[in-house]
């Protein structure tokens, strides 16, 4: 039979579009699956391939449906699911949802079912990762005085970071860039945090550094380094703790990040001491890593 594949944009409300436009088919929803509009994706033998083009209305209609035949929570995971990088989210939201209307509100501890603990999985995937940007994001003083941090994140999770520091920062204008997603949460003072396209934008036009912060950042690394135990290096446990992809926008190791010229390179010299210690340092110093 037919399979009738529904493609759209990524994000929450092209999803949602999908869904919709998907249960008015009239095709069957064993016959409809919802995808992620890709370059990459390869198409299928035996399929029919329909554009969607995003509609808030539409999707403001999914929303209300999955408060009112679900509830609040499904909607706050299916939220969440969506910002993941996973390429079968659309897919997975739409058959979860499926399954919400019929079974109602005890559809989101209902873990057997594949699609529930996909959701569940992608939720906890973009939990640990704001959980870890929390930790690792940093911020740097710019000479017009606005707070810019750069994050480079697997998931699209821009929007769940920005209410943390509009609360932490209230009192100081910032900006969070996604430069993969070219997005950006902007936050100015007494006016709260919007997120905003940054295609055109042309960030080197900030302005240079402030002064007084790359002092500041110069006494941020000679203490990062000062509260190294170097008999006691474990690179591999560091790399637990601290994973190397954020490393790349990290005040205390964005300096030698850009010298390495190879992930393995990378692997070999990473170290929380500021100054990266690598394994011949260690042996000069008597010690092997274990």
């Amino acid at each position: 039979m037919e399979q009738y594949i529904f493609l759209c944009e990524d994000s929450i409300d092209g999803i949602f579009t999908a869904v919709y436009d998907a249960w008015a088919s009239g095709y069957g929803n064993k016959n409809c699956k919802v995808q992620i509009e890709s370059y990459e994706s390869n198409y299928q033998l035996f399929s029919t391939y329909i554009t969607v083009n995003t509609d808030l209305e539409k999707a403001e209609k999914v929303g209300r449906t999955i408060k009112k035949k679900m509830s609040v929570e499904a909607y706050e995971s299916v939220c969440r699911a969506a910002m993941t990088s996973r390429l079968d989210k659309a897919d997975v939201i739409y058959r979860f949802i499926q399954l919400g209307i019929y079974y109602g509100p005890s559809i989101i501890t209902n873990y057997s079912n594949e699609s529930v603990q996909s959701i569940f999985e992608m939720n906890r995937t973009v939990g640990n990762e704001v959980h870890h940007y929390l930790g690792f994001l940093r911020f740097f003083e710019l000479k017009n005085k606005v707070l810019y941090a750069k994050i480079n994140p697997k998931n699209n999770i821009v929007a769940l970071l920005a209410p943390h520091f509009a609360d932490r920062l209230p009192c100081e204008n910032w900006i969070i860039h996604d430069e993969g997603r070219e997005l950006a949460a902007v936050h100015q003072v007494e006016h709260g945090w919007v997120q905003v396209r940054t295609n055109d934008v042309d960030f080197t036009a900030l302005g240079k550094v402030d002064s007084e912060e790359e002092d500041m950042e110069n006494l941020w690394k000679a203490f990062v380094k000062s509260i190294a135990i170097m008999e006691r290096t474990n690179l591999k446990l560091q790399r637990q703790n601290l994973p190397l992809r954020f490393r790349g926008n990290m005040t205390e190791f964005i300096e030698r990040y850009k010298e390495e010229n190879t992930e393995d390179e990378r692997l070999n010299n990473y170290s929380l001491d500021g100054n990266f210690v690598i394994e011949s340092a260690l042996e000069d110093h008597g010690v092997n890593e274990k």
